[in-house]
């Protein structure tokens, strides 16, 4: 789809939540697959700006991954053909264009399935909206993005492994949500930890490592990936003497994240072992834990090299269980 920029309009809306949480225990399981967005508009508008625009932001690249995948999966359906089944959808986009309305988009939870969120896209103007959703992109897969992680880490909080956890909180004084099917692989306290849930066709695992830091550790990605280097050497590849590493081929990037209220170092890359041929993409999370005078890391990956697609969700099944963590 092409990318569309148009002009500015004179009057917006904000992005807005009422979320009705209350009414959640009242309303049947939703349908449709984890990132999945069912579109609901008319051809015309479809086929138009709007479609267009909605589709460069919704389909554009995953970051990091070894195999392109969209964002998001995104299926369009016309109003006469909405209904049942699509009706329950987990996450739905409905567009309306009419004179009298202004441009925004509203957002509703939990309207005909649980868990669920409706996204009501509006305006007077096919091109004026369109012009909205481009500049309000980041917002919009934002949003979109954070429901799913929430949706995978509000499942692990059902499905915990209480024996994992205790361990974890034993050895670094954190809490974490792991879900059902990880186990320790290895532990060499104080400061390391590597756990991993083991399919035969996946591999997904956390390493936590923690290291002592002062006022003038450098919160940057190449001290991250420094150490990230020397605890992941730790864990071992299939061959004699092979080890986990970070890639240099692409170099990883890092941006800061705030969950809870705790601002956290992301760094997205790819991962290697050296002397030998694997590799994946993995995702880690540092903090400064003040009170103890050390930085805490989050390392999460995933190995899936019979699948050319999926690594997607599994990486953002990652990602949810950072969601859980408190100090």
């Amino acid at each position: 789809m092409k990318h569309i920029l148009l002009p500015a309009v004179f009057v917006m809306a904000m992005l807005l939540g009422c979320h009705s949480g209350d009414n959640k225990q009242y309303k049947t399981s939703s349908t449709g697959s984890p990132y999945e967005i069912v579109v609901v508009s008319t051809d015309g508008l479809w086929q138009g700006a709007v479609g267009d625009t909605l589709c460069a932001i919704l389909e554009q690249e995953s970051p990091m991954l070894n195999q392109p995948e969209p964002l998001f999966d995104v299926v369009h359906t016309t109003p006469e053909r909405f209904g049942n089944v699509l009706l329950r959808h987990r996450n739905i986009i409905r567009i309306d264009i009419s004179p009298s309305a202004s441009t925004g988009i509203d957002v509703a939870y939990d309207v005909d399935a649980a868990p669920q969120i409706v996204l009501m896209m509006h305006s007077f103007n096919a091109d004026t909206l369109a012009d909205y959703l481009w500049r309000h992109a980041d917002r919009i897969t934002g949003l979109l993005n954070d429901t799913e992680i929430e949706r995978f880490a509000a499942r692990a909080r059902k499905f915990p492994d209480k024996s994992v956890a205790d361990s974890v909180r034993a050895m670094f004084g954190i809490n974490m949500t792991i879900p059902r099917g990880y186990q320790i692989r290895n532990s060499i306290p104080p400061d390391f930890m590597w756990i991993s849930y083991e399919t035969p066709l996946t591999s997904q695992g956390i390493v936590i490592y923690t290291y002592p830091v002062d006022t003038a550790f450098r919160f940057g990605v190449n001290e991250i990936v420094a150490q990230r280097n020397a605890f992941t050497a730790l864990i071992p590849g299939p061959s004699d003497g092979s080890y986990m590493t970070t890639s240099t081929y692409i170099p990883p990037v890092i941006r800061p994240v705030v969950i809870d209220g705790r601002t956290w170092a992301e760094v997205r890359g790819f991962w290697d072992v050296e002397g030998d041929f694997m590799g994946g993409p993995f995702v880690s999370y540092t903090t400064i834990d003040k009170a103890r005078g050390r930085a805490v890391t989050i390392d999460e990956y995933v190995y899936s090299p019979k699948q050319s697609k999926g690594r997607r969700n599994f990486m953002r099944q990652m990602e949810s269980i950072v969601r859980n963590v408190t100090f």
